[in-house]
């Protein structure tokens, strides 16, 4: 049974297609952007998000790759095009996303490499040890829950395979309630971040050693993600040709909150271990 919460992401990604414009160009991408020198544009910043995901993965042609919230598909399409993965699986819980995915995979000519399909990360629908990499970008902080997900990530990764998220976390000493307040405010009808993963690295990396993974990096990447984002959210609002510049102002400011109240962007890399016992 789709939980409430689930239920609003998909009303609130559902709903926001129809609100793109042409931040990303032709490309599209939905994430922050991974901004590694001056004078990117949005949808060149994202792209490199998707390298960056890709190269902590150490991703290469033997691959088989379940992209975990590929929205989109544009990700899976870099992953393919540029990494030359032998196969891609990528699941959301958004049909519209879904749809046009593969829509926007096939016009790249990647229909042979790659598959979206309507799934649940927290129930993956796949074989033990299906996969030897697992990637999600700015999406396990909706899951219900992330913990149930890094079990199934655990689950269905063979045996020293990665495990790659971006992720969007409290920092240390983060008020908790307040985080999660402030975060919920980024979308007015909608509990955009389930409070049950709002938690520090810390206990984060104590999950993915529960869930099988015997190696655990987590590292902020907050200055070359968000803290990039917002300013060129704000330029780009301010060009004449932008539509609804006022409303992506008003966001750019609710993000900038979001990080006030103690906001971490972080990149985790993980191991499954060798071993069903692995080590911490």
């Amino acid at each position: 049974m789709t939980s409430e919460h689930t239920q609003g992401i998909v009303k609130y990604y559902t709903r926001r297609h129809t609100q793109r414009r042409d931040a990303f160009d032709d490309r599209p991408y939905a994430n922050y952007g991974y901004w590694t020198r001056p004078g990117l544009s949005m949808a060149d910043a994202a792209e490199a998000m998707a390298g960056l995901v890709a190269g902590a993965a150490g991703l290469c042609p033997q691959d088989e790759v379940l992209e975990v919230g590929c929205g989109y598909g544009a990700c899976a399409v870099r992953y393919a095009s540029a990494f030359g993965a032998k196969s891609i699986v990528g699941i959301d819980i958004t049909p519209t996303r879904v749809e046009y995915g593969n829509d926007y995979v096939k016009q790249c000519g990647l229909a042979d490499a790659i598959t979206l399909r309507l799934g649940d990360a927290t129930k993956l629908d796949f074989a033990d040890a299906s996969f030897d990499k697992l990637l999600a970008v700015e999406c396990a902080f909706h899951f219900d829950t992330r913990r149930d997900f890094l079990r199934e990530a655990g689950r269905v990764l063979r045996p020293g395979g990665t495990l790659v998220l971006t992720d969007l976390i409290p920092k240390f000493g983060a008020d908790l309630s307040r985080y999660v307040e402030v975060e919920n405010r980024l979308a007015a009808d909608i509990e955009m971040y389930n409070p049950k993963n709002a938690y520090d690295a810390e206990v984060y990396a104590g999950y993915l050693r529960e869930s099988g993974f015997a190696e655990v990096r987590i590292d902020s990447i907050l200055p070359w993600t968000l803290a990039r984002f917002i300013p060129a959210c704000r330029e780009y609002a301010q060009r004449p040709t932008t539509v609804d510049g006022d409303k992506v102002l008003a966001h750019a400011d609710k993000l900038q909150a979001v990080v006030d109240a103690g906001e971490d962007y972080v990149l985790v890399v993980a191991r499954k271990a060798e071993s069903a016992r692995g080590s911490a």
